[in-house]
């Protein structure tokens, strides 16, 4: 009898978990279909912004949850340079990846329990696919989002590419407006 209701107690808390995982699935596609609504009221329905949308959300659900980001992204990341169209010109691009490899590299060199690898990486990857003035706004973004997170949380470790993803498809969406609004209010 005792195994029995040990048996009784497991089965219970499996379907609660069960429950608790379609749970987080229902709200995390719940999330994706809004970033799309949101994306595609703003900027025109192309396959491209489909796949920039995907990956910035998968991306961001995956430092969410482990902290951690595989080499593997690497395709996924070539794939957005692929068919993820860029008007940027290429000088901007280069001097805007280089700038953001340098100062997040140096600080990974500096201070290695500040920024991971994957934050260097991918902060250089989106200054050469946005250029340099939407990955200022990005940038801008995902700074007041980090600094919201600790408040919030009370934590000082921070999923930084969650934040700089949502900087990122904001930037995407309309990086050049906010920036030369930015200009213009600030000069």
């Amino acid at each position: 009898t005792k195994r029995n209701r040990m048996m009784q107690i497991l089965y219970k808390l499996q379907i609660v978990n069960n429950k608790f995982t379609l749970s987080l699935y229902t709200e995390s596609m719940k999330t994706l279909f809004l970033m799309l609504i949101i994306t595609f009221l703003i900027k025109p329905f192309h396959l491209s912004t489909i796949y920039i949308v995907l990956f910035l959300y998968f991306l961001a659900k995956k430092d969410y949850e482990t902290m951690y980001i595989e080499r593997y992204w690497i395709f996924p990341s070539v794939g957005l340079l692929i068919f993820g169209y860029s008007y940027v010109p290429m000088f901007n691009r280069i001097c805007t990846c280089l700038f953001f490899l340098i100062v997040s590299g140096t600080i990974k060199f500096i201070k290695p329990n500040w920024i991971g690898s994957a934050d260097v990486c991918f902060l250089a990857f989106f200054g050469f696919y946005l250029g340099i003035e939407r990955m200022l706004i990005a940038l801008y973004i995902s700074v007041f989002l980090g600094f919201l997170w600790i408040l919030y949380r009370k934590k000082h470790i921070l999923p930084y590419l969650s934040c700089l993803s949502i900087g990122v498809w904001i930037a995407y969406m309309k990086g050049y407006t906010l920036f030369y609004f930015l200009m213009n209010l600030f000069s």
